[in-house]
């Protein structure tokens, strides 16, 4: 705080006091404000935005006449004279929508939400993407990762059909920032800094910001860029809005999902106190019907395409219901020159989940059947509290100073039942079709038995509190110079936690231990009758579900089943638990057992200490030409925690005393230089660029100090606490093109090139034990999966293009049409690091076998990249009818990689269309609605590189010359090399069917 008042005694003392212009800009009928309007002083350089009450303020005016000029796009400009005589001035201006024939067009709500969005936009002084809350429920997305999807740039990864989290320019949705108010959401996941944003209802937004390149104040931990959700805040007078829907579901043909949300707001106190909140629930069925198809290379050959071998199938019925409930609060009050704000978002989503599968193994002799089916409770549950103080302290100065936290929770419990049938299908099914291996499969329940369970629970807690404060000052040089100086810190504090709890129950068949715990079962459970002898296998007949329903599965093309009844199954869990927990219990040749190493070795937990600060100067030269430019320094002290262990010849355990807690702190400090230029040379055209310095943390189960040692298998399981923060150096260009007739047209292009991005090199021996914290008797153990800062730069670019327009002009029937459409274009080049085993025996002096790491590398594009993303929409608006369809396209993404070209994962293209519907009734403020989202049933496929999974074959668009690839890493010894690669690799695809879902629902405004 010393530091700000300082600067403050520094900018009274040097800065004279002068006139200040202050006032509205309005909609000329409605009277409702103008957001984001642009309004300024010809022939000087000062100017400003309307807020969102369409305020303005313009500071630093010298006495005299000027032409004040307000525009605003889609309305007509004004230009008013005015006389800066006193030291505060008011000016007032009203603006008129389009104008034909001097026929003043009434605005639409849609409409006029769109441009405040679109003016907020073009006038802001980072780069960004803004959607209003009117066009966000425009279109009938399910939450606010959905709509995040309609945006240039950005596509989305999905569960259960429906969004959770962003892709932002091809980077993945750990690399990008997620914000309320301004405020940082924890991360919900265990492994990762992203966050599940399915829980966020549509409904408690006001506008949503996408910055994909951020001013110096604004954090720099955001490759991708940063998602700032901007909740609604209270207008004068008493509102509210209340909104039912019933919801169906086509794939399971449900009709008892549903959606309530009800707001209510009001100001009191002559406007000065105003308070808003909201209550939304949610229930949704979110199941799907999935196949799995698995194949592998072996044996494979580097100078020729390589078949792939089919060698194993899996089927799923998932049965997901979520469950959403949010709560919002914000409070603001009104105090001299200044504002006091409190803004609360408490966000859960509640997933029930029962799972169905069952698997086959393709082998040479007569495979297995292993079915499975369980339940899975998960609850996400996000906090966010924010309070704020803005104070105008002169024309000149303001203060900012703020206080939040957020928290996240996310837990889960796991249950799954295994059977398994020996020898189950009539012949071999190697080489046979996919479609047809069920027609060789022996059904015969008596051959199916009980194999096990499997019982996992999952906890992760985030906290973090942040605070900090921003000073502004406004300056002028000369009349055509003139503008803001900034400065801000930032402290945040983090905890982190993760705790995972494994329990597992197999057969053993040399046992016949409780027999007591058995005969107590069989006399509990009437259903348990018919058990022979204490020793013989349990056949699933016993536990069967006599009501389970496959006939839909993948629309009738396989079936799926027998299954065991949960309800009874989760009797006889709870029962041996109770019983018998803790120790091995033997039920049938049943043995329980706690494991260990699964339920300790993997936890950890930490804090991160953040210190950030910055300043940027905003700069105008005259009303045409604005340069911000600054510099952000940021500190980051981390400190985490995890176990080293050693196993023993058992997996469920470790060495008696190898349990070891170990703690690694570290920290690293980076300044971050921002430069950004906007320049409009003419009224309609505005061009902009900007440098900016972005970085990326590790992941937090990356970095943290675990290893875990396997003497039987010399193997190590190792994560790595010396990765480092990738940086990322970016560039954006932007042109923007608006006219009152064609609309608004923008083209963005935009490279990246990131230093030490995180990748897996795979495989590793420890040639120096001491350079990874591991004992000395580790050398020459190896790593399977080892994280590290990659050596090669990474390269992205990309191509943004945005139209949107209105048809104001046509006929009046006409003048309701909408259209707006967005491509981007992306292409990057990873240069993916790759280690091979070298093993060398050596006879002289001694017998020695030398093994060495040959490091390589090969190339590829980034994961959860897609290539191409197109939307567009067509609607109509006319009185008290609104429509929209509209159509969202992602290309084939990146998903999984591997040195095998033929055994990377990408997706199929994704195209889905949504219609939505609404209509005023009678009733002033009541309109019914109706929301169909993917009307084309369009489903989820990750597939092999070039293979189709039911049947497969090579595609040689697909193929890439390896040998050209690896050898960019100028190894001479490249064909040894080459004959040293592992020929063993498997991969997998996958199908997942969603349906479409119908909402008809109500909404009353008052």
């Amino acid at each position: 705080m010393k530091f700000f008042i300082t600067i403050f005694l520094i900018l009274n003392s040097v800065f004279s006091q002068s006139s200040i212009l202050i006032g509205t800009i309005k909609d000329s009928k409605s009277q409702k404000p103008l957001v984001g309007a642009n309004v300024f002083l010809l022939e000087t350089s000062l100017g400003t935005s309307t807020l969102d009450d369409g305020s303005y303020q313009i500071s630093k005016i010298s006495p005299g006449v000027y032409i004040l000029k307000a525009t605003y796009i889609g309305y007509e400009s004004k230009d008013i004279e005015i006389n800066i005589t006193e030291e505060i001035s008011k000016q007032n201006i009203e603006l008129d929508y389009k104008i034909i024939q001097g026929e003043t067009i009434e605005v639409s709500a849609q409409a006029k939400g769109q441009m405040d969005a679109i003016n907020k936009q073009l006038n802001a002084k980072s780069i960004k993407n803004v959607i209003s809350s009117d066009k966000i429920q425009e279109l009938p997305d399910a939450n606010a990762a959905e709509a995040l999807a309609r945006v240039p740039g950005l596509s989305i990864k999905r569960e259960g059909g429906e969004g959770n989290k962003v892709v932002i320019r091809g980077l993945s949705p750990k690399y990008n920032k997620i914000t309320v108010n301004g405020t940082s959401l924890a991360s919900t996941d265990k492994d990762d800094r992203s966050t599940d944003l399915s829980m966020i209802s549509q409904y408690m937004i006001e506008e949503i910001e996408v910055t994909k390149a951020g001013t110096p104040d604004q954090e720099a931990n955001a490759l991708g860029g940063t998602v700032n959700f901007k909740l609604k805040k209270a207008k004068p007078g008493f509102h509210g809005n209340i909104i039912t829907q019933g919801i169906h579901n086509g794939l399971k043909n449900t009709y008892d999902d549903y959606k309530i949300a009800i707001d209510i707001s009001n100001r009191f106190f002559s406007n000065r106190l105003g308070i808003i909140a909201q209550l939304d629930m949610e229930k949704r069925n979110r199941s799907s019907h999935n196949l799995r198809a698995s194949y592998n290379n072996t044996p494979a050959d580097l100078s020729t395409v390589n078949p792939l071998n089919f060698y194993g199938l899996g089927l799923s019925e998932i049965i997901r219901d979520n469950d959403r409930n949010n709560n919002l609060l914000v409070i603001d009050y009104n105090i001299k020159n200044g504002t006091l704000s409190y803004t609360s978002l408490n966000s859960t989503i509640g997933k029930d989940i029962i799972s169905y599968g069952e698997s086959y193994g393709i082998t040479q002799d007569l495979g297995g059947r292993y079915l499975n089916n369980g339940d899975l409770h998960n609850r996400i549950n996000v906090l966010t509290e924010t309070w704020n103080y803005n104070q105008q302290f002169n024309p000149n100065l303001r203060l900012d100073v703020f206080n939040s936290f957020s928290s996240s929770k996310n837990g889960d419990t796991s249950k799954v039942f295994r059977f398994i049938q020996d020898e189950a299908f009539t012949e071999p099914l190697h080489n046979k079709n996919i479609n047809t291996i069920q027609n060789f499969m022996i059904y015969d329940t008596n051959s199916i038995f009980f194999s096990g369970y499997d019982y996992i629970e999952n906890k992760t807690k985030e906290k973090e509190r942040s605070y900090g404060a921003n000073l502004e000052y406004d300056y002028r040089i000369m009349d055509y110079i003139s503008g803001k100086l900034k400065f801000g810190l930032k402290i945040r504090k983090k905890s982190r936690f993760y705790d995972m709890d494994n329990e597992q129950g197999d057969f053993d068949g040399n046992s016949s231990y409780h027999a007591q715990m058995r005969q107590d079962a069989i006399d509990i459970f009437h259903w348990l009758d018919g058990i022979e002898n204490q020793t013989s296998t349990v056949s699933v007949k016993y536990f069967e579900n006599d009501t389970y329903d496959d006939d839909s599965f993948l629309n009738g093309n396989y079936s799926l089943g027998p299954f065991a009844d949960l309800d009874k199954m989760g009797q006889l869990f709870s029962y041996m638990r109770e019983k018998w927990g803790g120790a091995q219990i033997d039920f049938s040749n049943f043995i329980h057992n706690f494991h260990k190493t699964s339920s300790l070795i993997y936890d950890y937990f930490g804090t991160e200490d953040y210190f950030g600060r910055y300043f940027m100067t905003d700069l105008n030269i005259g009303t045409r030409l604005n340069i911000v430019t600054g510099v952000r320094f940021e500190d980051n002290k981390t400190s985490y925690t995890s176990y080293h262990g050693q196993s023993t010849v058992y997996p469920q355990f470790n060495s008696m005393g190898s349990d070891t807690v170990s703690n690694h702190t570290r920290n690293n400090s980076y300044s971050l230089p921002a430069l950004f230029l906007k320049y409009q040379p003419l009224d309609w055209l505005r061009l902009r660029y900007a440098t900016t310095v972005t970085l990326t943390r590790p992941s937090y189960s990356d970095m943290i100090p675990l290893y875990n040692i396997s003497g039987q298998n010399r193997t190590v399981v190792y994560r790595n606490p010396f990765l480092e923060p990738g940086i990322s150096k970016n560039q954006d260009y932007v042109v923007s093109y608006n006219n009152k007739y064609f609309g608004l047209l923008s083209f963005s292009y935009f490279t990246k090139r990131i230093q030490g991005l995180i990748f897996s090199s795979g495989q590793r021996v420890i040639e120096d034990p001491s350079k990874y914290g591991l004992p000395e008797f580790t050398k020459y153990y190896q790593i399977n999966d080892y994280k590290t800062n990659n050596e090669y730069d990474t390269f992205l670019e990309g191509l943004e293009l945005d139209f949107q327009t209105r048809f104001w002009y046509l006929p009046s029937i006409l003048r309701g049409l909408v259209f707006n459409a967005n491509y981007t274009h992306i292409k990057s080049q990873v240069k993916y690091p790759r280690t091979v085993i070298e093993t060398k025996i050596i006879f002289e002096p001694s017998f020695e076998v030398e093994l060495n790491n040959i490091d390589s590398l090969y190339v590829d594009r980034l994961l959860d990249q897609p290539n191409t993303i197109i939307n567009y929409s067509i609607g109509y608006d006319y009185r008290g009818f609104s429509g929209r369809l509209s159509m969202n396209y992602t290309s084939n993404i990146f998903s999984s990689t591997n040195f095998w070209t033929e055994l990377r994962q990408d997706t199929d293209a994704y195209k889905r269309y949504d219609l939505s519907l609404k209509q005023k009734l009678f009733v002033e403020g009541l309109e019914i609605y109706i929301n169909a989202s993917n009307l084309s049933e369009a489903i989820d496929v990750t597939r092999l590189r070039g293979f189709s999974l039911q049947n497969p074959y090579f595609d040689d668009t697909y193929y890439n010359n390896m040998l050209e690839e690896i050898n960019l890493n100028n190894n001479p010894n490249i064909d040894e090399l080459l004959s040293r690669v592992p020929r063993q690799q498997r991969s997998k695809g996958y199908e997942q069917h969603y349906g479409r879902s119908i909402d008809f629902g109500f909404r009353f405004s008052f």
